[in-house]
C-alpha cells in the first residue's frame, strides 16, 4: 500500500512537472528570442537562440519520455541538414528572389517601399502588436491548409509529415519552398507594410517559439493552453498517421494559435477521463515511409530525382567500363 501511495505521489508530482513546464519554457523561449539580436554571440553565430531552444527541448524529450516515442536517429543526418537550410538559407534566398519586386510593386502603387507614410497611421504600438499576431497567424493557418488542399503543394509539403515522431531534430524537416511558403512569405510582406519596429520586435518572438516547441516529442501537458496554443498534443493529432474522423485531409492546420482551427471547425483534442487521447501513431497518412535522404526531399516533388537517377547510373556504367 504505501508503495502504490508512493508511486501516485510521484505521478502527481510528474504531472504537475509537466503542466507547469510548458507555459515557464513558452516564456523563458519568448525572452530569449526577443533579446536574442542584443547578444554578442548573435554576431558569430545567428539564430543561436533557436538552437538552444532546440537543445533545452531534447532535454525535456529525455526527461518526460514519451510512450509512443519512435527513435529517429536513422535520419538524424537528414534533419540536420534541413534545419541548416531552412534556418540560414531558404529566408535569404526568398527574399532575394521575390522582395526586389514586391519593393517595386509598392514604390509603383504608393510612391513608397513601404505601404504607410508612418508607422503612426497604423494605430498605436499596443494595437500593432495583436495585429501582426493576427495576420500572421491567420495567414499561416490558410496557408497550410492550402498545402494540403493543393496536390502540388502536398507533394511539398507531405514530406514534413513523413516523419514517424515529433522531435526538435524534425522542427524544420520541410521542403525549402513548403518552408518558404507557410513560414517565411508572410514575414516578408509583412515588412512591407509599415508597423513600428518595436511592435514587430515583441510581436515576431511570440510568432515563432510555439512553432517551435510544438514538435516537441516529451510528454509534457498543456492543460487548458492546448484550447488556445498549438501545444505538442494538439499537434501530435495533425501528425497523425489515421486522419480524425469528420476531417477530410488534417487537423490543427494552426501554427502558433489554435484560435483560428477552433474558429473554421477544424481543432481535434479528443479528451477522456480528464486527460489528453494522444494518437498511436504518427506518419504520413497514405503508409508513406520516412525519406532520409535530403537531396531526394528537395527534388524528387519538382520532377528532378529522376534525371539525376539516370545521370548516376550512366557515370556508373562509365566507370564500370
Amino acid at each position: 500500500m504505501a508503495n502504490d501511495n508512493n508511486n501516485k505521489s510521484a505521478l502527481a508530482r510528474r504531472h504537475f512537472a509537466s503542466l507547469l513546464i510548458i507555459p515557464v519554457l513558452l516564456l523563458v523561449f519568448y525572452a530569449l528570442r526577443a533579446l536574442a539580436d542584443r547578444a554578442v554571440i548573435e554576431q558569430w553565430l545567428p539564430e543561436w537562440d533557436t538552437f538552444v531552444t532546440l537543445g533545452a527541448i531534447m532535454v525535456i524529450e529525455r526527461v518526460f519520455t514519451y510512450r509512443y516515442a519512435v527513435s529517429q536517429r536513422h535520419v538524424l543526418a537528414r534533419d540536420i541538414a534541413s534545419t541548416l537550410v531552412n534556418v540560414y538559407l531558404t529566408y535569404a534566398v526568398t527574399a532575394f528572389i521575390i522582395l526586389p519586386g514586391l519593393l517595386l510593386l509598392t514604390e509603383y502603387a504608393f510612391g513608397r517601399p513601404v505601404m504607410v507614410a508612418s508607422p503612426e497611421h497604423l494605430g498605436p504600438i499596443w494595437l500593432q502588436v495583436p495585429t501582426v499576431l493576427l495576420i500572421v497567424s491567420f495567414f499561416r493557418y490558410w496557408m497550410h491548409r492550402w498545402q494540403h488542399a493543393n496536390e502540388f503543394l502536398w507533394k511539398l509539403h507531405s514530406y514534413h509529415h513523413r516523419v514517424t515522431d515529433l522531435k526538435a531534430t524534425n522542427t524544420f524537416v520541410s521542403h525549402p519552398i513548403d518552408y518558404a511558403l507557410r513560414n517565411v512569405l508572410v514575414f516578408i510582406l509583412l515588412g512591407l507594410v509599415g508597423f513600428y519596429p518595436l511592435a514587430l520586435l515583441i510581436a515576431l518572438p511570440a510568432l515563432a517559439v510555439p512553432g517551435i516547441f510544438s514538435h516537441c516529442g516529451g510528454d509534457v501537458k498543456a492543460g487548458a493552453l492546448s484550447r488556445w496554443f498549438v501545444t505538442p498534443e494538439v499537434h501530435r493529432w495533425h501528425h497523425s498517421a489515421v486522419v480524425p474522423e469528420g476531417h477530410r485531409y488534417s487537423c490543427n492546420y494552426s501554427v502558433e494559435f489554435s484560435l483560428w482551427d477552433r474558429l473554421f471547425g477544424t481543432y481535434y483534442v479528443p479528451v477522456k477521463r480528464g486527460q489528453t487521447e494522444q494518437p498511436e501513431r504518427i506518419g504520413h497518412p497514405e503508409g508513406l515511409a520516412d525519406e532520409p535522404n535530403y537531396i531526394r526531399l528537395v527534388l524528387a516533388p519538382l520532377g528532378l530525382w529522376a534525371p539525376v537517377r539516370w545521370l548516376n547510373r550512366v557515370a556508373g556504367r562509365q566507370r564500370a567500363g
